[in-house]
Parts: C-alpha cells; sequence; structure tokens
C-alpha cells in the first residue's frame, strides 16, 4: 500500500513504531503535500469567490501545479522509504558499490523533496498575495509546512552526502541544496509578508 492510500492514523502509527520506515524523509514529503493542499485549496476557493474571473485564470492554473506537486511529494514518500529500506539491505550485504549506490539514491529523493517543496513555496507567494482574504491565514499554514519539509530534506541530504565517496556527486547535490534552501527561505519570507498585508 502506498502512503497517500494509508488512513493518516496508521501511517503516524508507523512512522511512531520500532520500524525503520517510513522516517524522516517520507514525513517530510508527506508534511510538504499537506502544505501543497492548503496553498490548492485557497486557490479553489479565491476562483470560486470571485465573481470578476480576473484571478481565476492564473489561480486556478495555480491549483493545479500545486495538485501536481502534492501527488509528487506523496511518491517521493513511498521512494523514500523503499530508498532507506535499501541503504539498509546495501550495509547488510557489505558490498561497497551497492553502498554507495543506495547512498545516492538516499540522497537524490530527500533533495528532489525539497525541490518540489521549493515550487510550493515559490506557488505560496502568488497564493498568498491574490487569494481570498478569508482563506489566506490557511496558505499561510501551507506555505510555513512546506518550508519545514524543504528544511527538514535539505538536512537529510547533507547528513547523507556524509556516505558518499564520489567528490562531483557530493558538491553537486551540496550545491542543490543550498540553492534550494536559499530560493526557500526568499520566498518564505515574501508570503508571509503577502499575508499580514
Amino acid at each position: 500500500m502506498t502512503f497517500a492510500a494509508q488512513p493518516i492514523g496508521e501511517f503516524l502509527d508507523d512512522v511512531a513504531s520500532g520500524r525503520v520506515t517510513p522516517s524522516g524523509g517520507a514525513v517530510a514529503a508527506v508534511g510538504g503535500a499537506m502544505g501543497a493542499a492548503l496553498c490548492e485549496m485557497v486557490c479553489i476557493h479565491t476562483v470560486g469567490a470571485d465573481e470578476s474571473g480576473v484571478e481565476s485564470g492564473e489561480l486556478s492554473a495555480l491549483a493545479d501545479a500545486l495538485a501536481d506537486n502534492r501527488e509528487r511529494l506523496l511518491a517521493l514518500a513511498d521512494e523514500d522509504a523503499a530508498a532507506v529500506d535499501a541503504i539498509g539491505a546495501a550495509f547488510e550485504s557489505g558490498d561497497d558499490a551497492r553502498i554507495q549506490e543506495a547512498s545516492k539514491r538516499s540522497t537524490e529523493v530527500p533533495l528532489e523533496t525539497a525541490e518540489v517543496c521549493l515550487g510550493v513555496v515559490e506557488h505560496a507567494r502568488t497564493v498568498t498575495a491574490r487569494g481570498t482574504p478569508v482563506a489566506v491565514p490557511d496558505a499561510t499554514v501551507g506555505v510555513l509546512l512546506a518550508a519545514a519539509a524543504l528544511q527538514a530534506s535539505v538536512s537529510t541530504v547533507r547528513a547523507n552526502l556524509d556516505m558518499i565517496d564520489d567528490e562531483s556527486f557530493v558538491a553537486a547535490m551540496k550545491q542543490r541544496a543550498d540553492e534550494a534552501e536559499a530560493a526557500g527561505e526568499a520566498a518564505v519570507d515574501e508570503a508571509v509578508t503577502n499575508a499580514k498585508r
């Protein structure tokens, strides 16, 4: 069963268990998906309330983009669990090449999670600026959830890079993580400022 199809209470029970997965990466991805869903909701409410149709086109497109982000993040939660399981199996095998391959994958998945969360946060700038005022506080919660998921994913990337011997891979991953983090911070600041207007 995918995490998307699992009842939330059951998912949280699994997180709070003695099992190895779902762990931090999957939880971050699900948190980011929740943030995307909240911002998507604000778009839908705004389009429904905008009788003039001025905001409808852009916010309808944003709602679609946020839905794509949400679905991708839920898929990444499953991919993260698979990557964590694979690295455990690789260490048990003692095969260095397999360990390196699994370590790279356990870095690639949270990095993609961070970058998709960045997309959510960037969309949220428009949502908080143009959303119907009564719903904008929900978008603020959404952007903060997505921002936390971005930060958590970047943290996971940096921790996992310590296991990787390929210096060019490590450098490229560090650069992408740094860029996602910096862009995310700027977008969150703008979105939160918009919401206070």
